[in-house]
């Protein structure tokens, strides 16, 4: 009796591949679909019927997948998200890492234990996704803030062009000698951020050292105070201070005062991510707002795409952020 293995061994595929062939539940090229059905007639496999009805039936359910369902950004992510999925007619499962006690892989088995049409995976914390994460790859899904491979479609913010957005800024304001206070040498974020920052003042001719003007703190405001402690002490004749969030902006803001320094007369200090208090801090917070239910809403409209059969043009997409200038630049 001729199984789909056989089939897939006659084409050179996974089974898998087969699979999503027969069921139209992942997109596949025209090519290789050709050479499933002309395997499938050669050998002459009959899918189970019921089966087959089965795997085409769609739920008009879509998983919703977040490292913390409770953090602001998956919020506004859900937003864009929701206002896509109702108007097709559908509805929202949603689940997160945080609920399954971080067991990331178990928060993946329930949404697809109930049958969804395909998941949108959703952190934060812009990152990486690790292998954890792979069974997510059985049904069609889309990536935001965070990135698997290359085959599977994602939306990201650019934070390699709101670094350098942030340097010219600084540079428009007659800023000299600017430093850095990173996130974690480890976060996707951090690293683009620096990355564009310093790209865009070297080109610029302003004189700043990754090794020199940067200080890595862990995106809290603790740590922002403590890293603008360290790089006074080192560089005291600094005029602006890049931050690769609000929390640790707000935190330099305030020991900047300690210091007996002006905001923005003295120091001019910019975050990232438009939190919700930076524009009512003492002194209203310079930073970029994340393009986050414009990200939500591209997801969900690729999502479809791929439920359909589709492959999303392009597969990988890079959203710039929005400059807001406020008192503290």
């Amino acid at each position: 009796m001729v199984t789909i293995r056989d089939v897939a061994i006659a084409v050179g595929v996974s089974v898998s591949t087969v699979s999503h062939a027969l069921s139209g539940k992942r997109p596949i090229s025209h090519a290789t679909k050709k050479k499933i059905w002309e395997a499938i007639d050669r050998l002459g496999y009959e899918p189970n019927p019921a089966a087959r009805a089965l795997r085409t039936t769609t739920s008009g359910v879509i998983g919703f997948f977040a490292y913390d369902i409770t953090e602001v950004f998956a919020a506004r992510i859900i937003h864009g998200v929701e206002k896509v999925v109702r108007e097709k007619g559908c509805y929202l499962l949603f689940t997160s890492g945080v609920e399954f006690n971080n067991d990331i892989s178990s928060a993946i088995e329930f949404l697809n234990k109930r049958r969804v049409d395909g998941i949108i995976a959703a952190y934060g914390v812009r990152q990486t996704i690790n292998s954890e994460l792979r069974n997510i790859f059985d049904l069609p899904a889309i990536t935001v803030n965070t990135f698997y491979n290359d085959s599977i479609p994602s939306i990201q913010p650019d934070d390699f062009k709101g670094g350098r957005e942030a340097a010219f800024y600084l540079i428009s304001k007659g800023v000299q000698r600017p430093a850095m206070i990173a996130g974690p040498e480890n976060r996707i974020a951090s690293i683009e951020r620096l990355a564009g920052f310093a790209s865009a003042l070297n080109e610029c001719g302003v004189e700043f050292s990754a090794s020199k003007s940067v200080i890595h703190g862990d995106f809290t405001a603790e740590s922002g105070a403590r890293c603008l402690d360290i790089l006074l002490e080192q560089h005291p004749h600094i005029d602006a201070v890049f931050c690769a969030n609000d929390y640790m902006a707000a935190g330099a803001i305030n020991r900047a005062f300690a210091h007996g320094l002006g905001i923005p007369s003295d120091l001019k200090v910019i975050g990232y991510d438009n939190r919700e208090f930076s524009s009512f801090w003492p002194i209203p917070i310079t930073t970029f707002a994340l393009p986050l239910e414009r990200m939500g809403e591209m997801s969900a409209a690729m999502l479809f795409d791929c439920i359909e059969g589709r492959n999303p043009d392009p597969m990988q997409v890079m959203l710039p952020s929005t400059l807001i200038i406020r008192q503290s630049s």
